[in-house]
């Protein structure tokens, strides 16, 4: 039963020790969500606002310190907004993490959902889905043996080596969130599906819908992923049950990723532990 836990926001004085509680207790993995700023009064308002205390890291950068203080479990980015940042330099930090950790760096990515985060960081948020097919494209380029040399409708890059290449082969898994048709067609054409369902119903309709994609690209039978993060508001809250857990795992859910202090950021790390008792991981 591989089980993660979803940082959202957890207090930035916690962030350590809550990886190091989750490898301790047996979770498998530890996913950090990104915003780089969230404005009193932001143009798209999403309710209810679980982001509790604004204290945001760079999440590679967080990952790689966590990768310092960890050893086992796996570090993922749940998700990163990659259209914010240059192709190159989110390929140069993603294989920082990748290294440090010894291959246990996931790159779950999207788009976001906030104009003042473009804004502020000087990116089109038209054309993000554009730009983040082109990113992982020219990422995964870079990733492969020998030189990159790369000509899209955003980046250019004259043929140059790319090196020290990933531990992980070919890479990094990349997992895609979003439920519209464009994200579910961008995940079939990659690793795996970091996604939100209200129900196993809805998970059914997805993973079904993704599988079509994959046979339709001619990628069923390349590896992949389901994986689940939970929020509360959903039908299962933001940590289901062992039996919720067991009914997604039999209908072809690899991990689920819980967030089992609902909005009680202050509780974070004793909801961690409670949560692993309940249940009861490791057992």
């Amino acid at each position: 039963m591989k089980i993660g836990i979803n940082n959202i926001s957890m207090k930035a004085s916690e962030l350590v020790a809550g990886a190091v509680l989750a490898e301790e207790l047996g979770y498998d993995s530890v996913w950090y969500g990104e915003h780089v700023l969230l404005p009193r009064h932001v143009t798209v308002r999403v309710q209810p606002q679980p982001y509790g205390p604004q204290e945001f890291f760079d999440v590679f950068a967080l990952l790689a310190g966590l990768a310092a203080k960890t050893s086992r479990i796996r570090l993922g980015t749940g998700i990163v907004m990659l259209p914010l940042r240059p192709p190159v330099f989110a390929a140069r930090q993603m294989l920082a993490v990748d290294h440090i950790s010894k291959g246990r760096l996931d790159v779950a990515v999207g788009l976001g959902w906030c104009l003042d985060e473009y804004q502020a960081a000087g990116i089109e948020m038209n054309t993000r889905g554009a730009r983040m097919d082109e990113q992982m494209e020219l990422i995964n380029k870079f990733f492969q043996p020998g030189d990159t040399e790369h000509e899209g409708r955003f980046y250019k890059v004259a043929k140059t080596p790319f090196d020290p290449k990933p531990i992980q082969k070919p890479r990094p898994p990349f997992l895609v969130g979003g439920n519209s048709e464009a994200g579910l067609r961008r995940a079939a054409r990659w690793d795996g599906w970091y996604g939100v369902v209200n129900s196993l119903d809805e998970f059914r309709r997805d993973r079904d819908r993704i599988e079509g994609f994959r046979r339709e690209y001619g990628r069923e039978k390349a590896p992949f992923e389901y994986v689940l993060v939970f929020h509360q508001g959903l039908e299962c809250a933001g940590a289901p049950t062992r039996e919720e857990i067991e009914r997604y795992l039999a209908e072809g859910v690899h991990r689920i990723v819980a967030t089992p202090w609902a909005y009680d950021h202050d509780n974070a790390l004793p909801r961690i532990a409670e949560y692993a008792r309940r249940i009861g991981l490791g057992s």
